[in-house]
């Protein structure tokens, strides 16, 4: 129960609240059994009426049942072969019904004749007694017996009435009803199915639910689900005493029913359990459980739960489970919850734990959520007025989930379908449920395609991610401390491992918070990342501004273009630029040292050129200076001599006459 919380000390409310059974009324008891005005004699006429018709009736049972025994004529016509309903035996037609197959002689050992020690005591009457008249009159002894018994809920018979019971019975053993279910202490097991019904049949589905300390209201709830188990053959398991403390009793019976099932061969199981509390009416015995399941053979074969929610979140008064193993670890994680998580808050108990657990991506990818109003509706009156979880006229039954006077508007809703009324016992197809099933798997199927697409998406950026960050590990993960890396390395595994997991790899919430924790974990790489790219970009725009240098004194562009290393120089600078121009978080580096490399090689050839070119001119100018230098020194050299000549021709003429003019036609 979602809202209403009794405290621990009080009992268990939410299954049934206790009362005593209703008096026997004076007026009920026939007349001459009525007691008269006390009188003084010890043996009225009234009493000693009263005791001579019990010695009477006493003395009649005892020579009747005393005169018939097997040796009399008055025994059934044998039965040699009687059809026995266990899984070995078919009947071919209807016309073998009554005559039983051949029993094949079985070796001894396990499944042939046990040893005399292997059988129980208890069990060794004799199975294949005649029918006899006294065993009818002991067997309508015991069916009265049981049915005065019936009328105390506290009672249950005990086993060796039962065993009891078979030896007596009119018939042979192997036309008793089997009872597939071995029940526990306290419980009750109500087939839906007669006897003949069951020859052949296979109950898919089942019902359970806990009642004690319970009161007549809770009694005649669990009696509206008669008629729905005898039209749909559904079999009723109801528990009567407590198997835990507190109202941990219901995850611990239904565990134990899965696992009785799951014991069991799978031709013989049952493959969905409804749970219902004990305070729900049935009010439309025509609606069968199979149409709140998913379809059969279709894509929801994965769908193990089918829950519904109220205003306080999960409700889990009334809701349908599969029948294998997946359910039985959900049960046994919720019996087992507040001893292994005894910190959490349980405000619901069971049922907190319940919804904790459903929220675990072990178990909720196998989950679905139904509308309310289909197997656990709240009590309304007017369609006009309803809520969307409210009870309409047709609908499957009425939960009374924590509410006030609980017992009184139960008894009201229990008058009403009682009543059997046409208006509310409405036929399927004449109810919005198949339309409503239908449009409601089809928008679940929508959904897992909507859901199916987006982790597809999902999983495509994450596997981009998981690229880059190995990327990334690979180019800078020497800047990392080895608890980091680790850290990175661990996540990442993690995340990779849930994507390539056919199970969960559509679970985008698994698969956003793993993403979540890598880019976390990632973070002092990124940080080291951003510390290598400023030195990085330095370095790339140190390389590209003397690029452009080298291309600027080179008149590149401007008649010096046709130069195959400035050409070179201009294509590594452009790469360079286009390389360091994108946003830094998609910078890579292998590319970016590879271009800068690349740049500086083309610059250094280029400067190779350009210094082996200036070398050339310095030698060819020092070559003209030295040239220049030899011309004027000779130069020099010859106006010294003609200085020397002019000088000595000036001596000679001062020292010798005059005779003639000097001739100037000669040598200089």
């Amino acid at each position: 129960m979602s809202v209403y919380c009794p405290s621990r000390e009080r009992s268990y409310h939410d299954s049934t609240p206790s009362s005593p059974l209703s008096p026997l009324l004076p007026s009920n008891i026939p007349q001459w059994l009525r007691p008269s005005r006390t009188r003084g004699v010890i043996l009225s006429k009234s009493r000693l009426k009263f005791l001579m018709v019990g010695v009477g009736c006493v003395m009649m049972g005892w020579m009747v049942t005393s005169s018939l025994d097997s040796s009399n004529n008055d025994n059934f016509a044998d039965i040699d072969h009687t059809y026995h309903p266990s899984p070995g035996n078919v009947l071919n037609d209807p016309s073998g019904f009554g005559t039983g197959l051949n029993k094949p002689e079985l070796p001894a050992g396990v499944i042939g004749d046990s040893l005399p020690e292997d059988q129980p005591e208890d069990l060794s009457f004799d199975l294949e007694k005649s029918p006899t008249i006294s065993g009818a009159l002991a067997e309508l002894h015991s069916a009265v017996k049981d049915k005065l018994h019936s009328l105390n809920p506290y009672h249950r018979p005990q086993l060796a009435q039962a065993i009891g019971k078979a030896a007596n019975a009119t018939a042979t053993q192997q036309t008793q009803p089997t009872n597939t279910a071995a029940i526990l202490p306290g419980e009750h097991v109500l087939d839906g199915l007669s006897e003949e019904e069951r020859l052949g049949a296979r109950t898919r589905i089942g019902k359970c639910t806990i009642l004690f300390y319970g009161n007549s209201a809770w009694e005649r709830a669990i009696r509206t689900h008669e008629r729905h188990d005898r039209e749909h053959g559904y079999r009723l398991h109801i528990l009567r005493q407590q198997l835990l403390d507190d109202v941990w009793s219901k995850p611990a019976y239904i565990l134990s029913l899965l696992l009785r099932e799951l014991a069991k061969p799978e031709s013989e199981r049952l493959e969905w359990l409804l749970w219902v509390d004990a305070d729900t009416v049935l009010l439309n015995p025509h609606i069968p459980i199979d149409v709140f399941l998913p379809p059969p053979d279709s894509e929801f074969e994965d769908i193990h739960l089918v829950y519904s929610n109220d205003w306080n979140g999960l409700n889990n008064g009334v809701f349908p489970v599969r029948v294998n193993q997946w359910a039985v670890n959900l049960f046994s994680a919720i019996v087992s919850y507040r001893h292994y998580r005894p910190t959490d808050e349980l405000v619901f108990r069971d049922q907190s734990a319940m919804d904790n657990l459903l929220h675990h991506p072990t178990f909720s990818p196998h989950i679905v959520q139904a509308p309310q109003r289909w197997f656990n509706a709240y009590q309304g009156e007017h369609n006009e007025t309803l809520a969307p979880f409210q009870l309409r006229r047709g609908d499957f039954l009425v939960h009374f989930a924590g509410i006030p006077n609980r017992e009184e508007r139960m008894i009201h809703w229990l008058n009403r379908a009682e009543q059997h009324l046409d208006d509310w016992e409405v036929p399927l197809k004449s109810t919005s449920y198949p339309q409503e099933a239908r449009d409601f798997w089809a928008e679940q199927s929508s959904l897992r395609k909507a859901k199916k697409e987006e982790a597809a998406s999902k999983r495509l950026k994450v596997q981009e991610l998981i690229v880059k960050v190995e990327q990334r590990l690979e180019d800078y993960g020497e800047r990392l401390g080895p608890d980091h890396r680790e850290a990175i390395e661990k996540q990442k595994e993690d995340l990779k491992n849930l994507v390539n997991d056919g199970e969960r790899s559509n679970d985008l919430d698994a698969i956003t918070e793993l993403a979540s924790k890598l880019e976390e974990a990632t973070q002092p790489l990124v940080s080291a990342i951003a510390d290598a790219q400023k030195v990085m970009l330095n370095s790339a725009h140190e390389a590209i501004f003397g690029g452009e240098k080298d291309l600027l004194e080179g008149g590149f562009g401007k008649g010096g273009g046709e130069d195959q290393d400035l050409q070179s120089i201009s294509s590594k600078v452009k790469i360079l630029k286009d390389l360091v121009m994108v946003p830094q978080e998609q910078w890579n580096r292998h590319d970016i040292l590879v271009a800068s490399d690349a740049l500086t090689e083309a610059r250094a050839k280029w400067k190779s050129k350009v210094d082996a070119a200036e070398a050339e001119r310095q030698r060819a100018e020092e070559e003209r200076r030295k040239k220049a230098k030899e011309f004027i020194e000779l130069q020099a050299q010859l106006q010294a001599e003609a200085d020397s000549n002019k000088a000595s021709v000036a001596g000679t003429e001062k020292s010798e006459p005059v005779s003639a003019a000097p001739d100037t036609t000669g040598s200089p």
